[in-house]
């Protein structure tokens, strides 16, 4: 395990942080700080990686791949991963006294490791990162904008209501490319071919309608997850990731309870991921929204133990792109972020954006700041501004709409400039029925593409994360600072 001593007092420093996957926390904090664990088991694999946990304790940071520490003129220390296809590079700093120790542990293969003092953290930060994309030969396309059904339908979404929408967007000229499906068209978590009762037709019913609209369809699945009372889950139960007990290991909580993954490194598995990649594509498909990827990373018993999680990751998401083609257009969600690298087209890079400000029992009481919120995606995603070398960043949807939404008119203005700043995907799920004329006005300035920007400073922050922009500066705190409400960016403000 590499090791290094900084003689350096740890109370002059700020730490800057990447979790495991795209909905864990990116923060940027004094070094003496805690990081938060979660409390609830079932978010450890869900929001965190179980292998590789947050500290919980005040002055040790963890981090996945990246690491940065920053001293008070600018200048500090960048960890990078070299390489990311078959290894996950797990850092840790860690106060101790009057120094800092700063080690790294290789789950994986060997790899070349960066570890340098620089004058300019956010230069080198940077140049690393492009310097692994350009190693792994990442695919970063032009950005699209995306309305997607998810924050406007949830998992009631009907083929109507797709087909309402899309008339209603086009008719309003709003300038969408793709018009995407999210969750609840499928009759169950893992039988993504049967369509669920409520949805009114199928998923291959779409393609041809949104196409004479001009859109492009999109399709989300979760492909590497399963229900237990899946139909997939019934006929091919050792196919999945399994525990130390032989039986099938639960990868998180939600739709109404727990689910399992896949083991990619299954054979029949891998031809099923394939197989159901190339479906969504003969169904008129070209941009696939692929989420909750993370359960093919977690630890767990597979069918090949000399697999290691890195690589068991890539192999599925490997089957995915084989099924889909070169030319598809993969989103990635809930995915390890550097694993994903050359794969995919776009990442989520953060957790999901809500129409609520904060869930702050959750995130304060609970640990957890993984969950979807407005804060949340913003603290995350404005973190991870480096990583457009490695794909197009995704920071999720602008909130437009003021039905249906506690969102205030500072805090929908906060969430449109990260879609700003971070400059990839431009994404909406507001029901344009329910977008009045500001609201039209808002959503069309979201859906103007920009070019990243970039940060002035890392020596200062409004809310732990990365909050001074070349643009302008984000206050996420829920106190007023001299210029900045609280919950808002203000643009071309440098206090």
């Amino acid at each position: 395990m590499p090791e290094w001593t900084l003689n350096v007092n740890p109370a002059k420093l700020r730490v800057l942080v990447s979790g495991f996957q795209s909905w864990s926390e990116a923060e940027l904090r004094p070094l003496q700080d805690t990081q938060a664990a979660p409390l609830m088991r079932w978010r450890h694999e869900q929001g965190h990686d179980p292998g590789f946990l947050p500290s919980g304790q005040a002055g040790v940071w963890r981090s996945h791949s990246v690491l940065a520490l920053v001293r008070p003129d600018g200048g500090g220390w960048v960890g990078m991963a070299g390489d990311a296809t078959q290894t996950f590079v797990q850092w840790e700093a860690r106060a101790q006294g009057d120094h800092v120790r700063v080690s790294c542990i290789l789950e994986g293969p060997e790899v070349p490791l960066h570890w340098e003092e620089t004058p300019d953290v956010i230069a080198t930060l940077e140049a690393r990162a492009a310097e692994l994309g350009r190693a792994m030969h990442a695919r970063t396309p032009a950005p699209l904008r995306v309305w997607c059904s998810w924050y406007s339908y949830y998992r009631s979404v009907t083929l109507a209501a797709m087909l309402d929408n899309a008339c209603r967007a086009r008719a309003a000229g709003l300038p969408f490319d793709v018009f995407q499906l999210d969750d609840g068209f499928q009759a169950d978590l893992g039988d993504w071919e049967e369509p669920s009762a409520h949805f009114g037709g199928h998923a291959r019913d779409l393609p041809g309608p949104l196409r004479e609209l001009g859109y492009t369809p999109g399709l989300w699945l979760a492909p590497f997850l399963a229900s237990p009372t899946s139909r997939l889950f019934a006929e091919h139960a050792d196919w999945m990731l399994r525990g130390e007990d032989g039986c099938p290991l639960p990868v998180g909580h939600n739709w109404g309870g727990p689910y399992f993954a896949l083991d990619t490194t299954h054979p029949g598995a891998l031809a099923w991921l394939r197989e159901l990649a190339a479906t969504a594509r003969g169904w008129g498909y070209p941009y696939l929204k692929l989420d909750f990827l993370y359960g093919a990373a977690l630890p767990g018993v597979r069918h090949d133990p000399r697999v290691g999680r890195a690589q068991a990751y890539r192999m599925g998401l490997q089957a995915l792109r084989d099924g889909a083609g070169p030319d598809a257009f993969l989103l990635g969600c809930g995915a390890p972020l550097a694993q994903s690298i050359g794969l995919v087209d776009a990442m989520r890079t953060g957790p999901d954006v809500a129409p609520f400000w904060d869930e702050e029992s959750r995130r304060v009481w609970l640990g957890d700041a993984t969950g979807p919120s407005a804060r949340n995606a913003l603290h995350t995603a404005l973190s991870r501004w480096y990583q457009h070398p490695w794909y197009q960043p995704d920071p999720d949807v602008a909130i437009c709409r003021r039905e249906l939404s506690l969102l205030n008119h500072e805090e929908r203005e906060a969430v449109a400039a990260m879609l700003d700043v971070v400059g990839g995907l431009r994404a909406s799920s507001d029901p344009i029925e329910l977008l009045d004329g500001p609201g039209l006005d808002l959503l069309r300035r979201c859906l103007a593409l920009s070019t990243p920007d970039r940060p002035r400073t890392l020596t200062q922050s409004m809310g732990g994360a990365v909050t001074h922009f070349s643009r302008g500066t984000f206050n996420l705190t829920d106190t007023a600072a001299p210029g900045l409400s609280p919950h808002s960016y203000r643009e071309g403000f440098h206090g």
